[in-house]
């Protein structure tokens, strides 16, 4: 079996080719651009492509010739200019799955890596599901629901299944780093005043799941949520610092009007410095939300899909990883 794997060469994408090799009887194949960091990469047996998933369709035909799965991971998750998310995550996946559709005979899976983003929290703090009407709250959400829309227009033509990861950390990963830095200097800070429910999964376990999402039969035509444990944020807060081993730490809640102006003061330095940021105004709405907590149920069902990574084993293994690439 020969599988594609778009953004292979990011914090996700490289934890799912890992597990495809792992399975030993996968041919993988890479689409990274000719500039992409292939560190994560490096020494692996997979064939790679040059290119870039926002090019025509007739461009990517190399890509998709001969696979049988195309793992679509490739995505921004913040940009300087809101537009840049639409080219990319709905533009890209559109290109990808009219290269796919120009086959003589399509892949016989299609697994497009969406976000918990493109749903929106949980309504009045609830619980999200499948079931819940979409109602993204940032602009990276509105664009991973547009490559959704985009991909359901071709569910009877090519088989589709889509996948939604919350929030996702473990090793590779630096957009948790800064958290666990605080705290190692002794400093945990939490973000609002009231309870903020989050999902919180390990990558590799995020990555079996679309694993499994590929190879099941029920899947196709489906979308599922696909994370770990539920938790407060504070009880993340508190999980890091077991997982750092500081013993004294200085806790603080920051309001939600500070975290918003602090937001709103990092996006107007990401504008000025032409630098994306992923804490911004925008993504205040995101970080503030009372809920993003998951039902798994639907994976649970139709993928046999359960986290293997507890919150505490998974925060200590990352930290362990910090601290040996010398960031910890």
């Amino acid at each position: 079996m020969r599988a594609l794997v778009t953004g292979a060469n990011g914090f996700l994408g490289s934890h799912l080719v890992d597990h495809l090799l792992a399975a030993g009887d996968v041919e993988v194949r890479v689409l990274v651009r000719a500039s992409s960091d292939m560190r994560w990469l490096d020494g692996k047996p997979v064939e790679r492509v040059l290119g870039d998933v926002t090019r025509l369709p007739e461009d990517l035909a190399s890509a998709v010739a001969g696979v049988d799965r195309v793992f679509h991971a490739a995505g921004l998750t913040k940009a300087v200019h809101r537009r840049r998310l639409f080219e990319v995550n709905e533009g890209g996946t559109a290109s990808l799955i009219r290269a796919c559709l120009r086959r003589t005979t399509p892949p016989e899976r299609f697994v497009l890596v969406s976000s918990a983003g493109a749903v929106g929290p949980g309504p009045g703090g609830a619980l999200l599901t499948e079931d819940q009407a979409p109602a993204p709250v940032t602009a990276y959400g509105r664009s991973k629901l547009a490559a959704e829309d985009f991909a359901r227009r071709y569910f009877g033509r090519l088989p589709l299944t889509i996948v939604r990861p919350g929030g996702i950390y473990g090793p590779r990963d630096f957009e948790l780093l800064p958290a666990f830095q605080a705290i190692s200097r002794g400093l945990a800070l939490r973000l609002g005043r009231k309870v903020h429910n989050v999902n919180m999964a390990y990558a590799a376990d995020i990555a079996r799941a679309i694993g499994l999402a590929a190879r099941s039969e029920r899947a196709v035509g489906e979308a599922f949520l696909v994370g770990g444990p539920n938790a407060s944020q504070g009880e993340l807060v508190e999980a890091i610092v077991g997982a750092v081993g500081r013993g004294r730490v200085l806790r603080l809640s920051a309001p939600a009007p500070v975290v918003r102006l602090a937001a709103g003061l990092s996006s107007l330095v990401g504008v000025l410095s032409g630098k994306a940021r992923i804490f911004t105004w925008d993504n205040a709405a995101r970080l503030l939300a009372k809920s993003w907590a998951f039902d798994l149920g639907k994976a649970e069902r139709l993928l046999g899909y359960r986290p293997e990574w507890d919150l505490d084993r998974g925060l200590v293994a990352t930290a362990a990883w910090y601290r040996e690439q010398g960031l910890l």
